[in-house]
């Protein structure tokens, strides 16, 4: 299901209220003239391409315009909540597609959705996991065509930096990774309107989610920190609703970074108890419940792990067992305090 919702006068939310996965990401409409310009295309199967189908020519009557005065797809990234929609949906209007240039393999190449969603390390842990095909998954449930299968797409590679005009505003790409390897968030620098993806916390149990091939916990915190400084007054989320206020977007930044420096306080006081295998710590990241909807949430705690023995905290030991050093883990959770 579908929500309409107005962002600004020229700009609509076309927000998805299905909770559970597999669900789409918020779509947003820009009204360029007498034309107009989607940000992200939600899944590429039903029940959700048809309503966000429907949703998009309501909204576009608004304006007086159809589905064929749609001239551009512009993705934040190319998980398949937000990229699966992509290709039917520039057949059914003609619009050119944005895709991050780093994120053109994860979609067009099965062996990059593995590499990027379910990291072979993280399988390697899981038995359950080993035998999990994350691609039939995707193509069935998210997204059943591959970019590179689009030959009668018009596709554009963008990378960080590059600006699109649309309408009265001129949006601009920062590359804030951490989420995604390839994750841009398209701003309007004179507005302080931005189209911020999966980089800040959204209600349910995938985000912050991050795995360690793109940037790890470091990387994700900086994006973070980027995206505060751009001092946004309204952010329009892939998830959930719009935040407006340089304050309260602060302040989502802010409750991000909590959640997910939490996550280390978590591991190491588990690992200070004693030695753990990779499924009891991750059991404290992640319950079955979440790993039974969400497969690839165990690579969470894959990139803390990574992390904390990348910095001398913890490591994993010949055995399979992580440990952790008490005065390391002492300095460690004091910096996390700062």
């Amino acid at each position: 299901m579908v929500e309409i919702v107005d962002v600004e006068a020229d700009v609509i939310q076309l927000r998805t209220v299905r909770r559970g996965w597999p669900s789409a990401c918020n779509v947003y409409l820009i009204r360029d003239g007498e034309h107009s310009v989607m940000v992200d295309a939600g899944l590429g199967v039903d029940p959700s391409l048809g309503e966000l189908l429907t949703g998009l020519s309501v909204a576009l009557a608004r304006w007086g315009q159809t589905q064929r005065d749609v001239r551009g797809i512009i993705l934040t990234h190319t998980h398949t909540d937000h990229a699966g929609g992509a290709m039917p949906i520039a057949r059914q209007t003609g619009a050119r597609v944005h895709v991050p240039a780093r994120g053109w393999a994860q979609a067009s190449d099965p062996r990059w959705q593995l590499h990027h969603i379910l990291p072979e390390e993280v399988r390697k842990e899981l038995a359950t996991h080993r035998d999990i095909d994350v691609v039939d998954h995707f193509r069935e449930k998210t997204m059943p065509e591959l970019f590179a299968s689009g030959t009668d797409i018009d596709w554009t590679l963008v990378e960080d930096g590059d600006e699109i005009p649309v309408g009265r505003y001129r949006l601009k790409a920062f590359h804030l990774p951490g989420h995604d390897v390839a994750h841009l968030v398209w701003v309007d620098l004179q507005f302080r309107l931005g189209f911020t993806g999966d980089l800040m916390a959204a209600r349910g149990t995938s985000l912050p989610w991050y795995p360690p091939n793109a940037g790890g916990v470091d990387r994700y915190l900086a994006s973070l920190r980027q995206l505060q400084d751009l001092a946004l007054q309204t952010a329009c989320p892939g998830h959930n609703a719009v935040y407006r206020g340089a304050t309260a977007i602060a302040d989502l930044c802010a409750t991000t970074r909590r959640m997910i420096l939490d996550r280390d306080k978590t591991l190491l006081g588990a690992l200070l108890a004693g030695p753990k295998s990779f499924r009891e710590l991750d059991d404290v990241i992640c319950d079955d419940a979440v790993r039974d909807v969400i497969p690839w949430a165990s690579s969470v705690t894959m990139a803390h792990l990574a992390r904390l023995d990348q910095i001398g905290v913890a490591s994993r030991l010949d055995n399979g067992r992580y440990i952790a050093e008490p005065i390391a883990c002492e300095r460690h959770l004091r910096e996390i305090e700062k």
